[in-house]
């Protein structure tokens, strides 16, 4: 028979173990809890939205053995993207993807991929990106981002009512553009300069009130602009798009979930590369069926881009004001090495 002192002993081992199984618990269920939502303003039919952020939802649930849940806000549906950049520096949303132009109201450096012809095709800038991104990632520290990864975006071209098959096509024609570096480009062109967003271009030239547009192949495809404009040419333009997260929201991830967001992180960039090929071939396919394409050559993209050059130094210029001259001239510098 056991005495009281056994007794009690017993009850405060299985009291404790009790206790530590439910602080267990509560350690599992509170790592569970981590919900971080990722916006983008891009259209849920394009490959961002349909496949790379869904790929990199689903890896961050499974390599972290659910402790991170990551819910994808496309099209919009949470912020678009300005305001979305403004909500994740302030802490507002945890996640997004923009173009890094969308960042060049916030400094001039980040605008450099919103002019023509200065990364030559995404391989290029993959070549470019480990220089470039040395420059970059501290900048987006000082506005409260940590930078995850880059999105391989498609080419870019300028589609129409009419042909364009040279310079002189273009000038004196209403052409939009949604960021100042492509805006400065077509002016650079002899083209008036129209800002207009996405989602208000199948209107516009709908309309007439716009003669053309630039716009990725891809978003020609997916917004169905062929409907109003059936004559491209290009590619004339390759943006870089960024994967970010609110640096304090980094800041309280574990050091293995860290890790493995990173991890997951490189294996998207990774597959974004050849999921952009694949698509672009597809718009490329479904834009010459309905209309025409001209694809640049290697010596026409170099005559087109001589006629640049002023407006590249301009924005050297900008950077400069603002006390980033030097990572510009070196962002410049490492995409003419890597070409």
């Amino acid at each position: 028979m056991m005495t009281k002192s056994a007794t009690c002993k017993i009850f405060l081992c299985v009291a404790l173990t009790i206790t530590a199984g439910l602080l267990f618990c509560a350690s599992v269920h509170a790592q569970k809890a981590v919900k971080l939502r990722y916006f983008t303003g891009m259209t849920s039919s394009h490959y961002f939205s349909a496949d790379l952020l869904p790929f990199f939802a689903t890896e961050i649930e499974k390599r972290t053995q659910g402790s991170i849940q990551v819910t994808v806000y496309p099209g919009g549906q949470l912020f678009g993207y300005r305001n979305g950049i403004d909500a994740t520096t302030m802490g507002a949303v945890e996640m997004g993807l923009t173009a890094l132009g969308h960042w060049g109201g916030r400094n001039p450096v980040f605008s450099f991929s919103d002019y023509f012809l200065l990364i030559d095709d995404m391989d290029h800038w993959f070549r470019a990106r480990d220089a470039v991104n040395a420059i970059l990632e501290p900048l987006f520290r000082e506005k409260n981002v940590k930078l995850l990864y880059y999105s391989a975006y498609g080419g870019n071209g300028i589609c129409g009512k009419i042909k364009i098959e040279s310079l002189d096509d273009l000038r004196g024609l209403k052409i939009r553009a949604p960021v100042p570096g492509a805006l400065a480009s077509l002016s650079a062109w002899g083209a008036t300069p129209i800002k207009i967003a996405s989602a208000e271009v199948y209107d516009a030239m709908g309309k007439g009130a716009i003669d053309a547009f630039s716009s990725s192949w891809s978003s020609m495809y997916s917004r169905k602009y062929y409907e109003v404009a059936n004559h491209a040419v290009g590619p004339i333009w390759w943006t870089v798009w960024v994967n970010f997260i609110n640096l304090d929201t980094w800041n309280s991830l574990s050091p293995e979930n860290q890790t493995a967001m990173m991890a997951v992180s490189e294996e998207t960039e990774k597959r974004s590369l050849g999921v952009m090929k694949a698509f672009d071939q597809k718009s490329l396919k479904k834009l010459a069926e309905v209309g025409t394409v001209k694809i640049l050559t290697p010596e026409e993209k170099k005559a087109w881009g001589k006629s640049l050059r002023v407006a590249y130094a301009e924005w050297v210029q900008k950077c400069a004001d603002k006390g980033y001259g030097k990572q510009a001239k070196d962002i410049l510098e490492i995409l003419d090495r890597t070409r």
